[in-house]
C-alpha cells in the first residue's frame, strides 16, 4: 500500500506548453489593418476595433473629449437610435462597449458566433456611422461632471492626479483621461465631431476579431463593411514633456478630516516597447507588483502601515509613470515613505535571493495562461501587440522570455530605471498630523492645494 507524505507539499509539475492562436493579417487599401485568431473553445466571437489616437492628443482646454467621444458612440448609429441599438443588440445577444484610454480608443463587440454576420453589421455602423448626439452629450457630460464632483473627496484620485501633472505638465499624459471640471464643461458637441473625423479613420485603425469563426470568411466579411471606408489624414501624435527633477520633492495637500494619508512615490518610467519589458516585470512584481512583494510585505505585513502597497510601471506607448502607491495611517506617514525608499535602494544593490526570483517568474509564467483563454482575452492582446508594434510571436514567447530573466538582469533594470534620489512624494492627508513628523526626511516640501495651487 502506497503513503502519502501529507506533511510535504507537492512539487509543481513542468508548465503545459502553450501557443498562441495564429493570427491572419490584411490591410485593406484605406490603410485599415484586419486581423483574425480563430479560438474555437466556445461559440463566442470578440470584435475590437483600436484607433490610435487617445487622450494623449487631449490639449489641456478640452482634457476628456477623447473620452467622452469613445463614449458617445453607443449613443445611435447607422439607422438606430441608442434605444434600437441596445434592442438589437440583445436580440442577437451581443455586447457592446467603447471607450479611450492615453494612447489609444476602443469599440468592442461581443457575440454568438452564429450572429457574427448580424453583429458584424451593427458593429460596422458604430465605427463608421455613430450619430454623436448634442442631447446625448448633455446627458453624458453631466454624468462625467458629478464623478469629477466626487472625487475631489477621494484623496486616491487626488493624489494620482497631483502626481502625473507634477511629472508631465499640463502637456500630453499630465491631464487625467476623463478631464477637470472646466474642460469638460467647455466641450461642445462640434469639438466630438470635429475629434471622432480626425481620428476615427481607417488609417488610423485596426479590427481584431477572435473566436469562433473562419479566418478567411470573417476577412472577407470585415472587407465588405470597410473597405470603402475613406482614409483621411491623422495629425502627429504628441510628445511627453516630463518636467527634469533633480532632486526628490514632497508636495502635501492637506486634508484635514482624513485618518490616513495617501502616497505616491515616484518618478517617469518607460515606453511600453523597451527590450527590457520582461526583466522590469518580473522587477517589479518582486518590488511591488503582486501581493507578496517586498514593498506590500514590509508596510503591510511586518510594520502594519497599510491594507495595501504597491508598485507601477504605467507602461504606454511613450513613457508613462513608475509609481509606488500607499493609503497608511497618519501617524506613520513619515516611516512609511522611508520603508518606500528603502525598498527602492535594496532592489538596486542585487540583493535578490534565487528562490524568491524562482518563485516570482514562476508565478507570472503559471498566471499567463489564465490571461489568454477566452475569445475577448485573445482579441485583447492582439490589440496590445497592435498598439505598441510587437513581433508577431510575442505571446508565444512571453513565458520562455520571463523564464529567462537572471538576478543580473533585474539589477540592471532597478539601476537602470529606479531613481531614488529623485522622486516626487505626493501625500494627501492631514498636513497638521504629517507635516513636522515628514522634515526628518530632509526632502524640501511644497503644499498644494487639491487643484495643484501652491498654499504660500
Amino acid at each position: 500500500m502506497t503513503t502519502i507524505d501529507r506533511t510535504t507539499a507537492p512539487q509543481p509539475g513542468a508548465p503545459r506548453p502553450y501557443h498562441f492562436p495564429h493570427v491572419v493579417r490584411r490591410t485593406l487599401d484605406n490603410g485599415l489593418r484586419l486581423l483574425v485568431a480563430e479560438n474555437h473553445n466556445a461559440p463566442l466571437v470578440s470584435m475590437r476595433t483600436l484607433f490610435h489616437s487617445g487622450a494623449d492628443y487631449d490639449t489641456p482646454e478640452l482634457a476628456g473629449l477623447a473620452s467622452l467621444t469613445s463614449e458617445l458612440l453607443d449613443e445611435g448609429a447607422g439607422s438606430r437610435d441608442a434605444v434600437r441599438l441596445a434592442e438589437d443588440l440583445g436580440l442577437l445577444g451581443a455586447s457592446l462597449g467603447s471607450g479611450a484610454d492615453w494612447d489609444a480608443s476602443y469599440v468592442s463587440v461581443d457575440s454568438l458566433s452564429r450572429t457574427f454576420d448580424e453583429a458584424l453589421a451593427i458593429f460596422a455602423d458604430v465605427n463608421r456611422r455613430p450619430m454623436l448626439p448634442e442631447s446625448s452629450l448633455d446627458r453624458v457630460r453631466s454624468e462625467r461632471l458629478m464623478e469629477l464632483l466626487q472625487q475631489k473627496d477621494d484623496p486616491g484620485a487626488i493624489a494620482g492626479k497631483r502626481f502625473s501633472h507634477l511629472i508631465y505638465g499640463r502637456g500630453t499624459y499630465g491631464n487625467t483621461v476623463i478631464g477637470n471640471p472646466e474642460s469638460v464643461a467647455r466641450i461642445t458637441v462640434d469639438d466630438v465631431r470635429r475629434y471622432y473625423a480626425t481620428h476615427f479613420v481607417p488609417n488610423n485603425g485596426s479590427i481584431v476579431v477572435a473566436g469562433d469563426v473562419d479566418a478567411e470568411k470573417a476577412l472577407d466579411g470585415l472587407a465588405r463593411c470597410f473597405s470603402d471606408w475613406p482614409a483621411v489624414e491623422v495629425p502627429p501624435r504628441p510628445k511627453i514633456s516630463p518636467k527634469a527633477n533633480e532632486a526628490s520633492r514632497i508636495y502635501l495637500i492637506d486634508r484635514p478630516t482624513a485618518v490616513q494619508s495617501e502616497i505616491r512615490v515616484g518618478h517617469i518610467g518607460i515606453a511600453r516597447s523597451t527590450e527590457d519589458y520582461f526583466a522590469l516585470s518580473v522587477m517589479n512584481a518582486l518590488l511591488g507588483g503582486v501581493f507578496n512583494s517586498r514593498i506590500n510585505l514590509n508596510l503591510r505585513e511586518k510594520h502594519g502601515y497599510t491594507y495595501g502597497a504597491r508598485s507601477v510601471f504605467a507602461f504606454r506607448r511613450q513613457a508613462g509613470p513608475f509609481v509606488v502607491s500607499a493609503p497608511v495611517r497618519n501617524e506613520v506617514t513619515r516611516e512609511s515613505v522611508t520603508e518606500v525608499l528603502a525598498e527602492l535602494r535594496r532592489i538596486r544593490t542585487g540583493d535578490v535571493e534565487k528562490r524568491e526570483l524562482e518563485d516570482t517568474k514562476n508565478y507570472i509564467m503559471g498566471s499567463f495562461p489564465s490571461t489568454v483563454q477566452s475569445s475577448s482575452d485573445i482579441a485583447g492582446r492582439v490589440l496590445d501587440m497592435e498598439l505598441n508594434d510587437l513581433p508577431q510571436n510575442y505571446f508565444d514567447r512571453y513565458r520562455e522570455n520571463i523564464g529567462a530573466v537572471s538576478k543580473q538582469a533585474v539589477e540592471h533594470v532597478a539601476q537602470k530605471y529606479i531613481d531614488p534620489d529623485r522622486v516626487i512624494v505626493v501625500i494627501v492627508g492631514n498636513a497638521a498630523q504629517i507635516r513636522e513628523p515628514l522634515l526628518a526626511l530632509e526632502m524640501p516640501i511644497h503644499e498644494l492645494d487639491i487643484e495643484g495651487q501652491a498654499i504660500a
